[in-house]
């Protein structure tokens, strides 16, 4: 009988998710940007990702500070936030930048994650020469659509950005750098049988 060769291959990934996120936002924010008309619908994605990479860090570094993480992930993000600045000496004002990115980037996160049909209404005297067939707007907007603009995805970005370099300097990680999305590692061997 002949022998066959095979290969034993092992690979590792560790998967930084909030890194992966991050850079989600990243290239939906930049593809809007590239292409302004008809752009909405990745300024929308851009702004979900950039929520969903803040509550993602909040659970990476709060793994890193508490053992007990996993019975504080129930938190909402807010909670989150303060028991980690908490926990470093962080003092937040959420009536400032980057704190007060909490309030509009997650009552948008919401609105869109517990989305319901609902009826938006609009009444308004404008000018004759404002006026055209549909009216202002155009369309009847609802909070989150409002919210969906180039540049609150460009404030939300440059916020949570701060928010992890704040935390990050005050945890004072030796081993750990912001965005970095993580590394793989592997071997093959060649083998007969």
């Amino acid at each position: 009988m002949t022998k066959r060769k095979k290969v034993l291959v092992e690979k590792e990934r560790k998967v930084t998710t909030y890194a992966e996120l991050w850079h989600t936002s990243f290239c939906l924010l930049k593809k809007g940007q590239e292409d302004p008309k008809g752009s909405f619908h990745q300024v929308m994605a851009s702004l979900v990702f950039t929520a969903f990479t803040l509550e993602a860090y909040l659970n990476h570094i709060g793994a890193k500070l508490f053992l007990c993480w996993s019975d504080l992930e129930r938190l909402s993000p807010r909670e989150k936030m303060n028991v980690i600045a908490e926990h470093l000496n962080v003092n937040i004002d959420y009536s400032k930048r980057p704190w007060q990115v909490m309030k509009k980037m997650f009552q948008f996160r919401n609105d869109i994650a517990h989305g319901k049909s609902i009826i938006e209404r609009f009444k308004d005297t404008v000018p004759l020469e404002e006026h055209d067939e549909y009216g202002p707007p155009w369309f009847v907007q609802t909070r989150w659509e409002k919210y969906c603009t180039e540049k609150n995805a460009i404030r939300s970005r440059e916020d949570v950005e701060q928010i992890a370099q704040i935390f990050h300097e005050a945890a004072g990680f030796k081993d750990d750098y912001p965005f970095i999305k993580g590394l793989q590692s592997g071997s093959s061997t060649v083998f007969e049988e």
